[in-house]
């Protein structure tokens, strides 16, 4: 009886929930836009410790897929893939119009360890289709747990990025310093075009 009772109390409140949900999704949109900033800006270099105690040093930057989209997420949607796509004037020119990244691949470099790839999405914040570093040991047994140990080094790392983001937004000197600091780096990022097609 009382399980039915929770049921329907969640019932009741799905929209609810769902609502608040999505009122969140700006934060992660937000955060993919500042990682883009931050990889070029400090050239993607942070430190890290991983749940050992092990400094670690790495890089983050962005690879070769990328999806803006307008603040309201309902439409105008732009993925631009290969090469570097957050180098592109496509990038650069739907920044400028007020959209955020919605979907990002990032490769993460991270020392003693390897080269990771994932794609980051911006409303459920959790990384997909995760690439690891080839397994140093080639027994079955020896491989699992270095897969395990590569995913809790790359979340680590996630998590010390997200943790960044938050100290700056948090901020009292975010809506100042550094959202126009974000703002003059979306500016001068369009470059003229030399030919026309």
């Amino acid at each position: 009886m009382a399980k039915s009772k929770e049921i329907g109390l969640l019932q009741d409140h799905v929209d609810e929930i769902h609502n608040q949900s999505t009122h969140k999704h700006f934060l992660g949109r937000e955060f993919l836009t500042w990682l883009w900033y931050y990889s070029e800006t400090n050239e993607g270099r942070f430190d890290f410790e991983t749940t050992e105690g092990v400094k670690k040093s790495a890089q983050v930057w962005i690879d070769d897929r990328m999806v803006l989209t307008s603040k309201t997420g309902k439409a105008h949607e732009h993925i631009i893939k290969g090469g570097v796509p957050s180098s592109s004037d496509e990038a650069a020119i739907s920044l400028q119009s007020g959209k955020a990244v919605k979907e990002m691949r990032v490769a993460l470099e991270i020392e003693g360890v390897g080269l990771f790839h994932a794609t980051l999405g911006g409303e459920e914040l959790s990384p997909k289709s995760l690439a690891l570093p080839e397994p140093n040991d080639t027994t079955d047994a020896t491989v699992l747990e270095q897969r395990i140990d590569f995913v809790n080094v790359f979340s680590k790392a996630l998590d010390t990025l997200f943790s960044k983001f938050m100290d700056e937004r948090t901020d009292k000197l975010w809506e100042t310093t550094r959202i126009n600091s974000i703002r003059n780096w979306i500016k001068t990022r369009r470059h003229e075009p030399t030919t026309i097609h």
